[in-house]
């Protein structure tokens, strides 16, 4: 047998010790907890012996042990079931017998003593929600065939005629024959619980009822961009990626015989409302520039912007605007325009640059327009760039909530001014995405290049 080192059962020793100290710790903490002010005597946390010092010696009854005994356990049981923090019953079905029982916390739960409960065996059936009682009807006949456990949720009227959820579960108990012997149940209050339901079920229904007026408006957002880019004298590129609550950016080419019309706008505001504000525009603008194509920019626009008041503030009785730019371009390099939306960014091949304020006002705010807005001239020569943007790339926010910005857009173009304008396009989404992976709202950007007659 190998003898142990020294050290190794020192070890034991001290852990031992250390195992001891920490029960002592844990019972010190326990008794602190059910003792605030300190232990007290003796006789008042132990049961005294009434048989006397020489209890032990004396010749007793034990049937009169036993009935002491069981009463002390009655009593003990009593206590539990009363102090629980729940409803507890019974009631004797065998033997002809109608015997009843129900916890005292019936008062709390339901405003009824156990007195009134008890005097009366029907009261719980009336005062059972009547919607609820073809269920406990159901439910109980269930119970009765199977033995259960059964149980319900269902709603009782308390005594003030609030109504209080009521959790109930019960078990038919039968006798060695298999009679119907005793039923034996629980009843919990569940109101709070039911009333977390309701919350998160009715959060549950306006989220599926957004997303899905989301998915509509994502739709429509980008059912309706322009499918030909092919319009004489420019190279054209285009996107628009929706954030994912739809912000209602818009953008539009339609090709005439000498050029095409371009337009691009922000409706205000997120959403299902946004998108229709945007189909709107869109719409109305297809119709005045096909009826008037003569006309300037700032004649449709004006017209544009009375259809939206209408819609908006009368119709919808809503109170969103648009910021927009309505642009006409000719083979010859003209582009004449209008609008208040952001600054048209045009860049030279040789890389000088400058930006152009679109002279307007928002649409849909006011009823008239016409004294504020007026039409601007641009004369584009071969190899110019010419940028159109919504703020939701200049302004998308990185983690530290630094914005993406102007000038970064502004340097990025007359870098990639070279290349065509679809790599440029994606080049800036591609920085933005990496400066903002966070998308919070729609990113739309037009790029042409004139290419001359």
């Amino acid at each position: 047998m190998r003898q142990r080192p020294w050290d190794e059962i020192a070890k034991e020793i001290d852990a031992s010790i250390s195992d001891e100290a920490q029960a002592f710790s844990v019972i010190a903490e326990l008794a602190a907890g059910m003792f605030p002010n300190g232990i007290p005597d003796l006789v008042k946390v132990t049961w005294a012996d009434d048989r006397g010092p020489h209890a032990d010696a004396e010749i007793h009854d034990p049937r009169a042990d036993a009935e002491v005994r069981l009463k002390a356990a009655e009593e003990r049981f009593r206590t539990l079931v009363e102090q629980i923090p729940a409803v507890t019953f019974m009631a004797v079905l065998g033997e002809g017998k109608n015997e009843i029982y129900v916890s005292p916390h019936i008062e709390q739960l339901l405003g009824y003593t156990q007195d009134e409960w008890l005097s009366d065996p029907f009261l719980w059936y009336w005062r059972l929600h009547p919607d609820d009682r073809p269920m406990w009807n159901d439910e109980f006949a269930r119970g009765c065939r199977t033995g259960g456990p059964f149980r319900a949720d269902c709603r009782f009227l308390a005594r003030d005629g609030h109504v209080v959820w009521v959790h109930g579960e019960a078990r038919l108990i039968r006798d060695e024959l298999g009679r119907p012997h005793f039923l034996q149940g629980v009843a919990f209050d569940i109101s709070d619980i039911k009333k977390a339901q309701e919350i998160l079920v009715n959060e549950a229904v306006q989220r599926a009822k957004m997303e899905e007026e989301l998915a509509i408006a994502r739709r429509v957002q980008t059912s309706i961009l322009p499918r030909d880019l092919d319009v004489s004298g420019l190279e054209i590129a285009a996107r628009m990626v929706p954030a994912e609550d739809v912000g209602g950016d818009y953008y539009d080419v339609r090709p005439t015989k000498d050029g095409c019309w371009l337009g691009i706008g922000d409706v205000a505001g997120h959403g299902l409302d946004a998108g229709l504000v945007m189909l709107m525009v869109q719409s109305a603008t297809a119709t005045l520039t096909r009826m008037r194509p003569a006309a300037t920019p700032r004649e449709l626009l004006c017209a544009l912007n009375e259809t939206l008041y209408e819609n908006i503030r009368q119709r919808l009785a809503g109170d969103a605007h648009v910021t927009f730019t309505l642009a006409r371009y000719k083979v010859d390099g003209t582009l004449l325009f209008t609008g208040a939306h952001e600054d048209i960014l045009v860049v030279r091949p040789d890389g000088e640059h400058f930006l152009r304020r679109s002279p307007g006002t928002w649409l849909g705010a006011r009823p008239d327009i016409r004294h504020v807005t007026v039409d601007a001239a641009l004369k584009l020569e071969p190899g110019d760039i010419c940028v159109f943007y919504t703020d939701g790339l200049t302004e998308a926010r990185n983690a530290t909530h630094e914005q993406w910005d102007l000038p970064r857009l502004v340097d990025l173009v007359v870098k990639m001014r070279a290349e065509p304008v679809a790599k440029i396009v994606d080049a800036v989404f591609q920085a933005v995405q990496a400066w903002a992976p966070v998308q919070d709202d729609d990113r739309t950007m037009l790029v042409l290049r004139y290419t001359g007659r």
